[in-house]
């Protein structure tokens, strides 16, 4: 008969150290991943894809980092004070009601290049091209930000 006494303690020690590292490696992560996120979107709004003008959908940008029991997550969001970001990303159609001088004699904009003049503007149809900001910035980092937990996986296990 052959009898062995394993002591687990050291290893559950271990196990627990090893989780508890993980835990704060990626609560850390998932924070600058946030951030890194933000930044990124930043580039794409102050020329890559938008031109900044008023600087209010930068303004409007937001990044947190959440930890529940069941994992992390990461987010970059507008904050809904700039009505205009959804339809930079998405693209969409504006539905122009006609437009009439009130106050003065003509209405002038530009328009092809060109200075135009009228008394009114008939109802019309403005179609705004995507101009992905949001998606465009995730799918550019994501493969970062899963190269960085890897690599986060690989230096805790160690």
């Amino acid at each position: 008969m052959i009898s062995a006494t394993i002591e687990a303690g050291a290893a559950v020690e271990k196990l627990q150290a090893w989780r508890e590292a993980l835990r704060t490696g990626l609560r850390e992560q998932f924070a600058q991943g946030a951030q890194t996120l933000l930044e990124f979107v930043r580039a794409k709004i102050s020329g890559e894809v938008l031109q900044t003008k008023s600087g209010a959908l930068s303004a409007s940008l937001r990044a947190e980092a959440s930890e529940a029991v069941d994992g992390f997550a990461a987010r970059v969001w507008s904050d809904g004070t700039v009505p205009y970001a959804r339809i930079q990303e998405y693209g969409g159609r504006i539905a122009i009601p006609e437009i009439a001088a009130r106050n003065a004699k003509a209405l002038a904009f530009a328009y092809g290049g060109k200075m135009v003049f009228a008394k009114r503007v008939a109802p019309h149809i403005v179609v705004i091209p995507e101009r992905s900001y949001m998606r465009a910035s995730l799918a550019e980092f994501a493969p970062l930000f899963v190269d960085d937990i890897r690599r986060l996986t690989t230096d805790v296990s160690r």
